[in-house]
């Protein structure tokens, strides 16, 4: 995973896989980040093309501690693979969803 800070904007890149393997390493990556203070976070999903039970709890888990400090976190370039799992599981629902970085970050207040 890869983490860049852009304009206030917390910007993490994900890998191949949001699975068991690697999801409690995100889930704690980004209590970090929200407990350091950081309150916009986007999530690039671009190169994820597998996400599990485990990955979708981690995403959840980390907006709550998010919203909890006062924070929002956007989903922007998901693969089709993603996209499908979002809308099966009806995190499409809970999650902010774009196309493009930039639309991403111009959507915090």
């Amino acid at each position: 995973m890869k983490v860049e800070k852009r304009d206030g904007v917390t910007i993490v890149s994900t890998n191949e896989r949001l699975d068991a393997v690697n999801a409690p390493k995100l889930k704690e990556l980004l209590r970090e980040i929200a407990q350091a203070g950081a309150a916009k976070l986007v999530m690039d999903m671009e190169k994820t093309h597998v996400i599990d039970s485990s990955g979708c709890g981690a995403l959840l888990a980390s907006l709550k501690v998010l919203v909890k400090n006062h924070g929002d976190m956007k989903i922007v370039r998901p693969t089709p693979e993603a996209l499908i799992v979002f809308q099966l599981t009806r995190l499409h629902k809970v999650f902010d969803i774009f196309d493009n970085l930039e639309s991403a970050m111009k959507s915090f207040p």
